[in-house]
């Protein structure tokens, strides 16, 4: 049986040829985790969880558990009070024809602007495989594909000022 992910967990993401990333659920609706994946390069064996939320995130995604539930991204931590720090993104969200400004946890939903609704995204949950395969990436580990671009960390600042 696999293991659940919980708000504060942090983990880590191995890095094809060795060392990895580390990353942290920042938080959580139903089974969508919002998750961090920061800035710095673990060598092997490297797994303290307070150097790893140390980083800067270079991604703030939306994701599913499964690399988590089967011990590819292995927890090695729980962290809470850095949990505040992380920007809320807010998406747009199509209801009856009528675009809204919806925030990440789903408890905020108004009417969008014109202007909110031509910067503001869809909401989109990637799968463990995309965010691994970015996360590889971004290290220079395989090609950087376009759609990993969503995944970056500036959306969710940016977006977050809307609510």
């Amino acid at each position: 049986m696999g293991t659940k992910g919980k708000v504060g967990d942090v983990f880590l993401i191995p890095l094809q040829g060795g060392g990895s990333a580390g990353g942290q659920i920042v938080s959580a609706w139903k089974d969508e985790l919002y998750i961090a994946v920061f800035d710095r390069r673990l060598g092997i064996g490297e797994n303290d969880p307070s150097v790893v939320i140390g980083g800067t995130p270079i991604f703030l995604a939306l994701t599913l558990d499964a690399k988590l539930w089967h011990g590819d991204w292995p927890t090695i931590g729980n962290i809470q009070d850095n949990l505040r720090t992380f920007p809320q993104p807010a998406y747009k969200v199509r209801q009856v024809g009528v675009v809204f400004v919806e925030s990440r946890d789903r408890t905020i939903s108004r009417p969008a602007s014109p202007g909110e609704e031509s910067v503001l995204r869809y909401r989109t949950v990637s799968s463990p495989a995309v965010v691994d395969a970015a996360v590889n990436a971004h290290f220079g580990i395989g090609d950087w594909a376009p759609h990993y671009d969503e995944l970056r960390s500036d959306y969710a600042e940016s977006s977050s000022r809307l609510l």
